[in-house]
């Protein structure tokens, strides 16, 4: 690092944290922002730091001052008990150096409106204002809870209703029960005398079952004649809509990779997360990837862990132990992530990682588990 510039960190909220690199005259060169957020991780909800924005000045660049300020998060997350961290990176290979790894993609679907056929118009949906927050928050908690990061929320969304172009739509079972919401808006165009149809967008749904689902696309249908293509922009979060549809030919499937995270805490995770029914044990071996430079206290180890009824006896054992699966901080953020779908099989090809037993019961506690957040952090 230029030995000639110092970072300050400062609090300006409860929810941020502000690094700034400064010259000695007192220029602002580089900086970084975090924010504080609760995840959902595996049935649990974690404390997640997110850096929402990390920059330098072009010709202060290659002093190391990233560098510096994603080892001074990692030790403000070990400090302050920040289970993992997240980011969208702008190079996974150079986040990938700090313990980072992909985990969640944004998945953006195209197809034409007539791919909704099989299914009944349903126009059982209110539009929604500001008083139906809480009950868009339910459908939403209990969506979000089946997957990975989605922020608990709080009254602390406005679901699009301050945005003139977007429309909150909202549905309810037969009990009067919130089941199922979706944000969109009708893009077009006008020329020669007449609306050119371009796409219904739809930005967020939540669903609370399958049949609620099957109403939001129901619903979706009632734009037929005014629209002919449906673009959903965020379906990494919700892939049971593209299971419903599986019109594949006439589907335009965008995968973007989006975030990465990583782990600070392993024996803090191991010990969060909900477990199956189905008792299991297992023994991990946890260790930084080669270069990093994050704090290893918390991250470094082996550990056995023996599960039964939802929840875990976590057990720190000597470094020397042996152990059913060896992984650094990248592989193993992925694998708890249940990105993918990986087993014994396909996890041995990833790099950094050793498996030395079926390691069923590792896999069996770390499904496949859709991962994202609708928010942009």
């Amino acid at each position: 690092m230029n030995p000639g510039i110092n970072i300050t960190v400062s609090y300006p909220d409860d929810r941020h944290i502000q690094m700034s690199c400064l010259t000695p005259e007192g220029k602002k060169v580089s900086g970084g922002r975090f924010r504080k957020y609760i995840a959902n991780l595996n049935g649990a909800r974690v404390k997640a730091l997110a850096a929402v924005g990390i920059g330098t000045e072009p010709e202060y660049r290659r002093y190391g001052l990233v560098r510096k300020m994603l080892e001074l998060s990692g030790e403000i997350a070990k400090n302050e008990g920040y289970l993992i961290s997240i980011l969208h990176p702008f190079s996974f290979a150079y986040y990938r150096k700090f313990g980072y790894e992909r985990v969640a993609d944004t998945r953006i679907l195209e197809f034409p409106m007539s791919a909704l056929g099989y299914l009944p118009r349903c126009s059982d949906f209110k539009r929604c204002s500001s008083a139906d927050i809480p009950l868009l928050d339910k459908v939403y908690n209990s969506f979000a809870s089946k997957r990975n990061l989605a922020f608990p929320r709080n009254g602390n969304m406005d679901y699009g209703l301050s945005d003139e172009k977007k429309k909150t739509y909202l549905s309810f079972d037969e009990n009067g029960e919130p089941e199922a919401y979706v944000i969109l808006n009708v893009e077009n165009y006008y020329y020669v005398n007449k609306m050119v149809s371009v796409n219904l967008n739809v930005y967020e749904l939540g669903f609370t079952s399958p049949g609620a689902l099957d109403k939001v696309l129901g619903f979706l249908r009632m734009f037929e004649g005014e629209l002919e293509t449906v673009k959903i922009h965020e379906c990494g979060l919700c892939p049971e809509v593209e299971r419903r549809l599986r019109n594949y030919h006439h589907t335009k499937i965008t995968v973007i990779p989006d975030i990465m995270a990583r782990i600070n805490d392993v024996e803090g995770v191991l010990s969060a997360v909900k477990y199956p029914d189905t008792p299991g044990e297992f023994t991990v071996s946890v260790y930084e990837p080669e270069g990093s430079s994050y704090p290893a206290e918390k991250t470094t180890g082996v550990w056995n862990v023996k599960y039964a009824g939802g929840s875990a006896t976590v057990t720190r054992l000597p470094d020397d132990s042996p152990c059913d699966l060896s992984a650094d901080i990248p592989a193993f953020t992925q694998m708890v992530f249940g990105y993918e779908c990986y087993g014994a099989d396909t996890a041995a090809f990833i790099p950094g990682t050793k498996l030395f037993s079926s390691c069923e019961d590792f896999f069996r506690a770390f499904p496949n588990r859709p991962a994202g957040v609708f928010e942009h952090f």
